[in-house]
Formats: C-alpha cells, structure tokens, sequence
C-alpha cells in the first residue's frame, strides 16, 4: 500500500515540525449520546484540522483504517478521541487516541471502520469526529470530512461484501486424512482442501491458496490454476494440498493474531477472485500443531 509523504505513525513522533497554516472552514459536533460530552472551546475563527482515510496492508486483517490528522494551527494539539462515521457501514466506538500533534504534523490514527451494510451502496463523504485540545486549553469537539483519494472505504465495502456473498455459496474445508512426512525441515502434511457448492446453479473456481505467518499452504499437485471448478455437474472438489512451517519462532508464534487463518480465493468464471477464510476445526489443530505447536 502506498505511504503518502510527510505521514509519520504515533509511535514516532519527533517534536520538529514545520509551521503550516491553512485556514479552513469547521463544524463544530453536539454530543448525541454516542461519544462522551466535550467542554467545547469558543474559538470560531481558529482554522480546521485537516484529515485523510487510508489503509495500511497490516490494516485489513485488523478490519480497521488509518485516520491522517493534519495540525494546520499554530499551536500543539492534543487528540483526545476520535470517531469515524463512514455511509454504507454500521456504527463504531469512539477511538482514545491521546495524540499529541505539533503544528505542520501528520499523524496516523488507527480507527475500526464497522461492519459493511451490504444491502445499499456506500453513498456519501465519511466524517471523522475529533475531541481535541489546543495547547492548554478546553476540549474542542469537531467533524471532519476526510478525503479519501484512493477510495478506500468503498473498496473495503465491496471486498467485504463480496466476500460475505461468496461464503454463503461455497463451504471450505480441510479433508479428514491426513498424511505426515518427517523432512530435514520439520513435519509437513499432506491432506486435502475440500471446496463444496452451496447453490448448484452457480459456477465457482478456486483459484488461489495462502498460508499464515506460521503455516505455509500449496497445492500438493503440479498443474496451473484454476485449481477446481465447482458447477452443477461437479459441485464437491477434493484439492491435494501439503502444508509446512512457515515460521516457528517464539516472537511468531507469541505475536500472531491468527495462526489458523488460511486463505482460499473464490471466482465465477472470468469474474473477480475474493480471499476467504476457510473452516479450520479442532481434529485440524491438533494436526497443525505438529507441523509447529502452538
């Protein structure tokens, strides 16, 4: 994913910065009971903060984005909290951030983005909600209108839509049987990935396969994908998949998230692939973890 110049993550914030000021209109919010009450400063003539969505590739498993916050003032702020609002997704809670952001900085806020309503297209700008501080003075309460240049929001809205569509015509498996091979490198497992149609009149290819950061994936057969075409004809698949170590160090094993999240994409014919998480169970663990104990 791209990195716009001049963004630095909150971790890293140095206390230089270069004096910008651009001198935009702001909204100032009411509390409506979702977010706590503010103690909103009179400051009319003060300039707008300036902000920007964007996903980082780490974000997406996390189902969150990025929030860029521009100081345009000529003082510190401090970022108490924030919210995002965004058309098309249900509701999230207020982030604490406790940002502190020098005049001319960008930080990048990390805020969850809430599940997508995939009955109705996303129409409309995001708003992003600020409960900010500058320099030593009262809680300022305000919404933005984040601009989004690289449509981020609209594609999570429709990848995860997709995706959600998708797992209700194909059910994703590992096969019963497994089979261990002792190599230099450890125990690897070949068995198989069990693909099932859901809805026989649809046509559905599996087309990719992906590992986690502990566990590597493959196919277990030479042979281009499509790696099976599941029809009315033909809607169970049994794909001969081997599965090895990826990494089994303790920072590995101690920081991952999901350790059993295999990937498997999903496309009609000639139509867009959709990553999907496929059925991991207990008797599929207990074999996993030979391969590296978790």
């Amino acid at each position: 994913m791209r990195r716009p110049a001049g963004r630095f993550p909150l971790a890293v914030i140095a206390g230089v910065a270069v004096i910008a000021v651009a001198l935009l209109a702001w909204v100032r919010l009411h509390a409506d009971g979702t977010a706590p009450q503010a103690t909103t400063a009179t400051t009319a003539t003060m300039p707008a903060l300036r902000a920007e969505v964007f996903q980082l590739r780490r974000d997406a498993v996390l189902s969150r984005v990025q929030v860029t916050v521009t100081n345009t003032r000529t003082q510190d702020i401090h970022v108490d909290r924030m919210q995002l609002v965004a058309p098309g997704f249900g509701p999230v809670p207020v982030v604490s951030t406790d940002a502190p952001i020098t005049p001319g900085l960008q930080v990048d806020l990390p805020t969850p983005y809430g599940t997508p309503r995939c009955d109705a297209a996303p129409v409309g700008r995001p708003a992003v909600r600020l409960w900010v501080r500058t320099g030593g003075g009262p809680v300022e309460s305000l919404t933005l209108q984040p601009t989004d240049p690289d449509g981020t929001l609209g594609l999570i809205h429709a990848r995860e839509c997709l995706a959600r569509r998708l797992a209700s015509e194909v059910r994703l498996s590992f096969g019963t049987q497994w089979r261990r091979e002792a190599t230099v490198d450890g125990v690897r497992l070949h068995g198989t990935l069990q693909a099932r149609l859901l809805q026989p009149k649809l046509r559905r290819n599996v087309t990719q396969l992906a590992g986690t950061v502990i566990y590597s994936l493959a196919p277990d057969a030479s042979g281009a994908p499509p790696f099976a075409r599941l029809d009315a004809g033909h809607p169970t698949a049994a794909i001969p998949v081997v599965v090895s170590v990826s990494r089994c160090d303790g920072h590995a094993r101690g920081e991952t998230k999901q350790p059993y999240a295999f990937l498997v994409w999903i496309a009609a014919p000639g139509g867009p692939e959709q990553a999907l998480t496929m059925t991991v169970t207990p008797s599929d663990k207990a074999q996993l973890n030979l391969v590296c104990p978790l």
